[in-house]
Formats: C-alpha cells, structure tokens, sequence
C-alpha cells in the first residue's frame, strides 16, 4: 500500500513537471501572439480612425471619414448647415463627409441637384460604404504587418540573448529587485506628470463656444411632410440653420416632388405586371436603357420593371451623364445599385466622353464593349463606345474617328464572324454607328439610343437572314442633354428583350408618361 502510494505521488509529480515543462514551451508562443494581436489590433484601429478618402459624391467633392459617433454627418461648408442621421451600425461606426468644392453654376442649380441625388441615394450609399471598407481593409493591412514585425523583433531579440543570458539577466532583476521597483515609481510618476501637462490645460480652459446642438429637420419646417428616411435627419442649430431655412425649405420641397413623381412610378409596375411579359423556362429577359442623362430618379422604375420581368442582364446604350464629368459618376453608381443582381453589358455616349464615365463603369463591373466580342448570359455582343465628344449644350467635338468611319470598322468585325460565330446583339449608341453592319447582314439585333425617341423595331432580310435594327427612346426623358429634374420633360421608355438560345426573339416597351402613369406596348415577336 506504501509503494502504491509513492507511485502515485511520484506519477502526480512527473506529471506536473511535464505540465510545467509545456506551459514554459509554449509560453514564448503565446507571449508572441498576444502581443502580435494587441499591436495588430491598436495600429488598425487608430489607423482607420484617423484615415480619410477624397471622392466624388454626388455633384461634389468630398472627403469621408469613419467616426465612431454612430451618425452620417454632412458637413457643408460654412453657408449651410450641417445634417447628420444614424447609421444604426455595430460599434457606432459612423462617417462624417466633408462637402467640398462643385462644378455647380449658382447655389439654385447645387441645391436642386443635390435634393434629387438625395431622392435616389442608394448608388451614394454604396459608394460611401465601399470607400470606408476599402478604409478599413487597407489599415487592417497595416495593422497585421505592424503586429507581425514587432512580433519578429521581439522574437528575434529573445532568441539572440539565448537562455544563459536571459537567466542572468532574471537574476539581475530579482538581486536589485526594490531599486527596479522604486524606478518604475519614479518613471510612473513622471509619465503621469507629462499626460497631464499635455491634457490638463485644455480641459482646464473654459469652452470658447458651446457645444453643437441638433434639431430634427422636422422640428424646424413643422409646415412640411417628412418620409421616413427624412423624419431621421437632424439639423446642427446655428446662424447657418436659421439664416438658411429658405434653402433648406427649398431643397426640403424639391426632394419631396422627386421622391413622391418617382416613387408613384415605381409603386405602378407591380400593378400593371400582368402586361410585362416574363422570361418562360429557356429563355432569357434584357433590360434596355439609354440616354439617362443623370436622372436616377428613374432608375427604381426601371429595376422594379426588370424584377417584373424576370430580367437577368441590363444593356446601357450610353449616354448616362450630360457632360461626362467627375460628379456625374454618381449616375453610375446608381445603375450599379439598382441593378446589383443583373449582369450589365454598356458602352458610354457621345455625353459620357472623356473617360470617366467608362472608368466608373468598369469600376462597377460593367462589360463594357471595345469593338471585340464577348458572350453574356449565353448572348453574344459586339460594340463599342461612342467615337464623339459632346458636352452640356456644346457642339459635338471629333474623336479619334466618326461615326462612320466606327461604322465600316465594326461592320468588319462583325462579319469576320464564323456562322456559328454570329453576333447576337450589336450594340452602339448612336444608329449611324451600326448602319454598315445592318446593311451587309452580320448581325441578328441592332440597339441604340442618341435620338431620344422610339425608331423600330424594323427587320428586313439580308442573305436569308432577319437583321432587326432599333433604337430605344430616353429612358430618363430627357429634353436635349439634360433629364435631372423631379419630373419628366418627355416619356422616359425602357425596351424588354427576350432571347432564347441567346437568340432575340422578341420585344416589349414599358414607358413612364409625364402625366406619372406608365404604359406597356404589346410584346413584338422577332424574325428568327
């Protein structure tokens, strides 16, 4: 019994020892990731906080930061006042966006656009999300890498001293273990003496101006009507406030016709989805756009019709700005939103010239055509962007060639096309650009826009095949070059392609009247 029990206590020791030895083994280790982890966690943290991104949103310049005040604040320069509401995001992540300079001709035309990119500010949102992601992912980067070389060092340093000196340098410490202790006092106490130095005269100071006090919007123009989104809005008081309270009322009451046109127009489509033919098993429906010239206010419209439809693609014949400038991305942003779930081939207007708008689209994710083939949801597409530059009510300006000559070279590509190679869809934004390609018969379906009105659909037969020639009408019922507006200036008309075996095999138009009733065309088999 005696030898039982020192076994035991012999077993219960070696096992302790083993313990013992695996905590100390696997210490450093720990040690290592705990310190990695703080470090990675404080540098991110601090990063991200104090970081920033200048962008355009909506018809300005800006610069977003994240905050941790649970609001979007819009600061809007001294004139005007400004707005924040909640975020309703974890750990009140908030952002507070610095509105700077604009292209605007008069604060009139600002605040009108403004108050209708306001209407429809889901393509923003977005955009402001994915800056302060990219924010985060970039000083999470940086976190991780801070963390891992101070982790390397310290690793380094511990494995140089080797155990010998490390052991030496223990004994050290336990030998002069009260002087180590009364030095730690003395740097505690200094370093509590300079925090306050550095902290204690400013909150010491009385405050030079109160703090910022917010009101509900709806508390400030009782007179009007809020949605829901607007009853969250609230106002920074101030002079800018009340001294500004006609502007605010005006935008107030532009963004309500906006919001109230359009969303009479969307709220329709499900009523009437009877008339709007739907994808049958096998086949596949396109939603076609052109000529938005900024108005996304008709974007919803157009999105609830695609839904309606079953719709799995979007083709954009161009022309989504009026002059194809930086603040005008915010037109783009919008269609990347709406139609987030369908696959979007496009090509840019003689309006979208310069690049910017291509740049965006691509940025989104658009196909975005280059003269050369490719296939989308089994559709195959030719095209490409449109070759003249037009700005806002300016005269059209040469690219790097015509509409004509765009013409005979596309038509080339297109018929050097195999039989089995055809080309489905050809899509362009001015007609002039397709006429080479309709008149030899190289491809099934030629799309446009650049007219503003309804031309086709119109098919003849070329070398016993059908070649259907259409040109869509505005789809943000523009009048010239401009739609942004809280109201129609002329029928804004989206087309409904359906194909089958990527094969177009018939259309039907759904049109937004300004009279805010929508109207739907019979559906127009195709020639196959």
């Amino acid at each position: 019994m005696r030898h039982l029990d020192e076994r035991n206590t012999l077993d219960t020791v070696s096992r302790r020892l083993v313990i013992q030895a695996r905590v100390r083994k696997a210490a450093p280790w720990a040690a290592l990731t705990l310190l990695f982890l703080i470090v990675s966690t404080a540098v991110a943290l601090v990063g991200f906080l104090n970081d920033s991104e200048r962008v355009t949103i909506g018809a300005h310049a800006a610069t977003v930061s994240p905050t941790l005040d649970g609001h979007a604040t819009l600061d809007l320069g001294a004139v005007l006042p400004r707005l924040r509401l909640p975020t309703d995001l974890p750990s009140d992540l908030g952002v507070h966006i610095d509105v700077q300079e604009t292209d605007a001709n008069s604060l009139t035309d600002l605040l009108t656009r403004d108050a209708l990119i306001a209407s429809q500010p889901d393509g923003e949102i977005a955009r402001i999300q994915q800056v302060v992601q990219e924010l985060a992912v970039d000083n999470a980067v940086a976190g991780v890498g801070t963390g891992l070389l101070v982790a390397v060092v310290v690793a380094t340093g511990w494995t140089m001293l080797g155990p010998r000196r490390r052991r030496e340098l223990l004994h050290l410490v336990h030998s002069h273990e009260r002087r180590v202790q009364h030095r730690e006092i003395v740097v505690l106490v200094a370093m509590l003496i300079t925090i306050a130095s550095i902290i204690g005269p400013g909150q010491m100071r009385p405050a030079q101006a109160p703090p910022t006090q917010w009101r509900p919007l709806a508390e400030l123009l009782p007179e009007l009507s809020f949605d829901e989104r607007l009853q969250n809005v609230e106002v920074a008081t101030g002079f800018s406030t009340t001294g500004g309270i006609g502007i605010i009322r005006t935008a107030v009451e532009t963004y309500e016709r906006s919001t109230e046109f359009y969303g009479r127009l969307r709220d329709q489509v499900p009523r009437i989805g009877g008339r709007i033919r739907q994808a049958a098993d096998g086949e596949t429906v396109a939603l076609l756009v052109s000529d938005r010239h900024d108005n996304i206010g008709m974007d919803p419209f157009a999105a609830e019709v695609a839904k309606v439809a079953r719709a799995k693609v979007l083709i954009d014949a161009g022309d989504d700005s009026s002059s194809g400038q930086s603040w005008e991305v915010f037109s783009i942003n919008s269609l990347a939103e709406h139609f987030k779930d369908l696959k979007v081939v496009a090509v840019a207007g003689n309006h979208d010239s310069g690049g910017i708008i291509e740049d965006a689209m691509r940025k989104n994710e658009f196909t975005v055509l280059d003269s050369k083939p490719v296939e989308v949801e089994g559709i195959r597409f030719l095209g490409d962007s449109d070759p003249t530059r037009t700005g806002l009510g300016s005269a059209d300006t040469a690219g790097d060639e015509t509409t004509a000559e765009q013409s005979k070279r596309l038509a080339d590509v297109a018929c050097n096309q195999s039989e089995d190679q055809r080309i489905s869809t050809f899509l362009v934004h001015d007609p002039a650009s397709y006429q080479d390609t309709a008149t030899r018969g190289c491809a099934t379906l030629l799309l446009s826009g650049h007219l503003h009105r309804q031309i086709g659909p119109d098919t003849k037969t070329v070398d016993g095949s059908p070649v259907t020639t259409y040109t869509n009408g505005t789809t943000g019922g523009a009048a010239y070059a401009f739609a942004l507006g809280y109201t129609l200036r002329r029928p804004g008309e989206v087309t409904l392609i359906t194909y089958s075996d990527g094969q177009p095999i018939g259309m039907q138009t759904v049109t937004a009247e300004l009279t805010g009733e929508v109207t739907v065309g019979t559906y127009r088999p195709l020639p196959s």
